[in-house]
């Protein structure tokens, strides 16, 4: 019974902050609007005082953190067995029950492509001859 209840609380919580779009949403205003997240990371904190009497601020933003890692790492098996030619039968399926409540957080989570800082050099620019 405890553990629906847990279960119950962190849906909530999860819902609380997919609606507190200035703490996911880096391309939103408020994203970077300091009391808006403070609001936003206060009523997180009351939700999970209810699993964590003495819940912190801190401890709000490591449980976010540890759920966001837990839905990366499964989504990473998924599209590895996806990449990995299996047939539709044998493509990884989470077992994480709260993976489908992150959905709202897409394309959020996409690493920005890298550049190089280094110039390449142009063969007539160099002044180095082979012999």
């Amino acid at each position: 019974m405890a553990s629906r209840k847990c279960n119950a609380t962190l849906e909530k919580f999860i819902e609380i902050y997919k609606s507190e779009g200035c703490l996911w949403r880096v391309k939103c205003k408020e994203y970077h609007d300091r009391d808006k997240r403070s609001t936003a990371y206060e009523k997180l904190k009351t939700k999970l005082k209810e699993l964590e009497p003495t819940a912190t601020k801190d401890d709000v933003i490591k449980k976010i953190n540890t759920l966001r890692s837990n839905v990366r790492r499964e989504e990473k098996k998924y599209d590895e067995s996806v990449k990995s030619g299996a047939s539709s039968n044998d493509i990884y399926k989470t077992t994480l029950w709260y993976f489908e409540l992150f959905d709202f957080i897409g394309a959020q989570d996409v690493p920005r492509s890298s550049r190089s800082n280094i110039s390449e050099i142009d063969e007539n620019d160099s002044n180095i001859s082979i012999n």
